[in-house]
């Protein structure tokens, strides 16, 4: 038993540390691409700003917005740092895209409320590729956090061995003392 733990752990800390490693390559740049989030409603001809801050030149900028009703119609407009109009759709779908940034600064995202009536919306913007080519999520920051966890279990199972290991060797020690 004592080897087994020894043994789960160490696999379980190379097993992480590969899919850490793995996932990391497909990922752009995961520790430092950033996401603003919008959940709410937006009220009649009203808008709702995503804002990103120092975004690179070059860098993809993604674009979900998840409409709650689908009779409502919304405007997004994607402007540059210099206020520039680099977007503007009009939709009533759920809508995805993904554009790249073609300088660098702080990008915004405002959606327009045109209807009369109000309309909730979830919504992300996002300065690195969010979805892949079927409009779905992509998984990579989740596969690194399953990598993490999996590293993590692995460092508990060497922990327990170690201290586990210890405590026996202390009673051989303590009852080598007893005998003599």
């Amino acid at each position: 038993m004592k080897w087994n733990v020894l043994t789960l752990g160490l696999m379980s800390l190379l097993v992480g540390v590969t899919i850490i490693s793995i996932s990391s390559i497909r990922v752009p740049d995961p520790f430092h691409s950033t996401s603003t989030v919008f959940n709410g409603k937006i009220s009649n001809e009203s808008h709702a700003i995503l804002s990103l801050s120092d975004v690179q030149k070059g860098k993809n900028l993604s674009l979900s917005i998840i409409p709650g009703n689908s009779l409502n119609v919304l405007n997004i407009r994607i402007l540059n740092p210099k206020g520039t109009l680099i977007f503007d759709q009009n939709f009533s779908r759920p809508f995805f895209t993904t554009i790249v940034a073609p300088i660098s600064g702080n990008y915004s995202a405002v959606l327009a409320n045109i209807n009369k009536t109000a309309i909730y919306t979830k919504s992300m913007f996002g300065s690195s590729i969010l979805f892949d080519s079927n409009r779905n999520p992509k998984i990579e920051i989740q596969t690194i956090l399953i990598g993490v966890i999996i590293m993590l279990i692995g460092i508990a199972a060497c922990i327990y061995w170690i201290i586990f290991e210890s405590f026996k060797r202390l009673k051989r020690r303590a009852g080598y003392k007893n005998l003599t």
